[in-house]
């Protein structure tokens, strides 16, 4: 089903779902309060379709470089329509549900425990059916005392054994509900994830596209992923070479930009 039919589905539902259910007249209220579920839960199946067939057709722009964020404001603009979410948000998300007063307490061990028991939570709230689980090592043997510093070691041990294309799919849910709100039905659902990390823009990059292994199996999440480096690029950046260059940021600029990455999966 199609991006549009869903959302024409959901206008069809939504009067029902949304409508107010008095108690009177008692000999039809039975009946309406059933319309009203069965409409919500048509609605809440509906989201869920919308959110698969958003993941079919969404694109992944990785921007980094010192004029990132001018990028992603043009890019993100009505004139350009692109979607732009936090690649951090995963993570700090995760990092942030557990309880503040453990930090600076628990060894690094204890907290890797807590954070693998709201992994699992995150992947149901994500629909993911099976992942790596989380294993503790020296490697992530550290002292943390607040949720700010534990955001990066727990960002390094999901990289390293569960895969950052999980930030990608994070990315989609997280704009379902703009996405409906806006009634985006194209073809084509262009996702920025903005970082300054130029080493986990990288990443992102190896790491979400799909690509075949010797074994002939497949890995990554999408054929559509690109990176967009705007302003000089360094030299770990400059060795990238589909990295797509945007030296001078300007909305022109952009427009060349989303054109060249639009020409690559038309």
């Amino acid at each position: 089903m199609s991006l549009k039919s869903i959302i024409e589905k959901m206008e069809v539902c939504r009067p029902n779902a949304n409508m107010v259910v008095d108690q009177k007249p008692e000999t039809t209220y039975n009946g309406r309060l059933g319309l009203k579920r069965a409409a919500m839960e048509t609605l809440k199946r509906l989201r869920l379709e919308y959110r698969n067939e958003l993941m079919t057709s969404t694109v992944f722009i990785v921007v980094t470089g010192p004029n990132r964020d001018l990028f992603t404001e043009f890019a993100s603009s009505k004139t350009f329509g692109c979607f732009s979410t936090d690649p951090e948000a995963f993570y700090k998300d995760l990092a942030s549900r557990i309880t503040p007063s453990l930090f600076g307490r628990e060894g690094a061990r204890q907290l890797f425990n807590i954070a693998g028991n709201i992994l699992e939570d995150k992947a149901l709230e994500l629909d993911i059916q099976s992942y790596p689980m989380l294993q503790f090592n020296e490697r992530y043997n550290v002292s943390v005392k607040n949720v700010e510093e534990f955001v990066p070691v727990i960002r390094a041990a999901l990289n390293d054994q569960v895969g950052s294309e999980i930030v990608a799919i994070n990315a989609v849910h997280s704009i379902v509900d703009q996405a409906i709100e806006k009634g985006h039905s194209a073809s084509v659902t262009p996702v920025i994830l903005n970082t300054a990390d130029e080493k986990f823009a990288l990443d992102l990059l190896n790491n979400v596209k799909k690509r075949r292994l010797a074994n002939g199996t497949f890995i990554g999440l999408s054929d559509k992923v690109f990176l967009v480096v705007a302003g000089k690029p360094s030299k770990a950046l400059h060795a990238a070479k589909e990295a797509v260059v945007v030296k001078n940021v300007t909305e022109e600029s952009v427009d060349e930009a989303l054109s060249t990455i639009r020409s690559k999966i038309l």
